[in-house]
């Protein structure tokens, strides 16, 4: 496994090829949530590229190490607006990549897919649209300021339920300050979409203690799109970081085996955790 990493428009992209690549695999493009960065898929990574995908975490613009938006500051930009970003990766391949995407990435994958063709489109936790809409999320926010992570505390209830306090505290020191209005976006379910333009394979993943995004509106976005479901017990909001991330990841990889007609197998069992 080789590990770089590159910056395309301003874009700063975290890179793990395999040392054996699968001949016609597409490249799978990993899309963060708000807050966090390409840091978040620490594990994701090596994992898929030992198993043959050539993959490309992206940063949005003005986090972990990307360049700030060029025409507008945070406070203007929206989820949808991370199209941008996904583009800009994107669109360096001949082939639609893979999409795999978590919590507010997952929204502004899917508006990608709106427009774009792709591979298929892994939504793990995600954010919904208008479309699924659930109950509204009360956090505090100030159109006029950037959104700066809540105290720990109340940060891990949110995106760290799983984890050890230690580990949660690292990860934590890791968050950054958000767009007002993708929060505001992302806990009142005000972003449209035409799901008759989505299209490709669809594997929506959802956890049993996420209080961010539910699993009843997991379950929606995916009768939504005729979407395959996976839902994990015991489970919270950041399923990529939690002690099981392992399960969740040969889980996806086998569906995407399937999927993208490479018959990839799953690396462990995991029946134990899903249903």
């Amino acid at each position: 496994m080789n590990q770089t990493e590159y910056r395309v428009h301003g874009v700063r992209v975290e890179r793990f090829m395999p040392l054996t690549p699968v001949q016609g695999r597409p490249p799978i493009v990993f899309v963060h949530g708000g807050c966090h960065g390409s840091w978040s898929w620490v594990h994701f990574l090596p994992y898929f590229a030992q198993a043959g995908w050539d993959c490309h975490a992206l940063n949005w613009f003005g986090h972990n190490g990307s360049a700030p938006h060029p025409e507008v500051g945070l406070l203007q930009r929206g989820i949808a607006d991370v199209t941008e970003e996904i583009a800009h990766v994107a669109g360096q391949f001949e082939e639609s990549p893979v999409i795999v995407a978590h919590s507010m990435g997952a929204l502004a994958a899917q508006k990608y897919a709106e427009c774009h063709p792709v591979s298929a489109l892994v939504l793990l936790t995600p954010v919904v649209p208008t479309d699924v809409s659930g109950d509204v999320i009360d956090l505090p926010i100030d159109p006029n300021q950037p959104w700066v992570p809540p105290p720990f505390e109340i940060a891990r209830d949110l995106w760290f339920q799983g984890l050890e306090e230690d580990e949660a505290r690292t990860y934590f020191e890791k968050l950054c300050p958000e767009s007002p209005k993708a929060v505001y976006e992302a806990t009142r379910w005000t972003v449209p979409i035409d799901r008759v333009k989505v299209s490709g394979p669809i594997l929506v993943v959802s956890s049993e203690l996420d209080h961010l995004t539910p699993p009843v509106i997991g379950r929606s976005l995916a009768t939504l799109y005729g979407a395959d479901y996976r839902y994990l017990r015991g489970r919270g909001h950041n399923v990529l970081l939690e002690p099981n991330w392992r399960g969740t990841a040969s889980m996806v990889a086998a569906w995407l085996g399937r999927e993208t007609m490479e018959g990839l197998p799953p690396a462990i069992d995991t029946r134990h955790e899903l249903t």
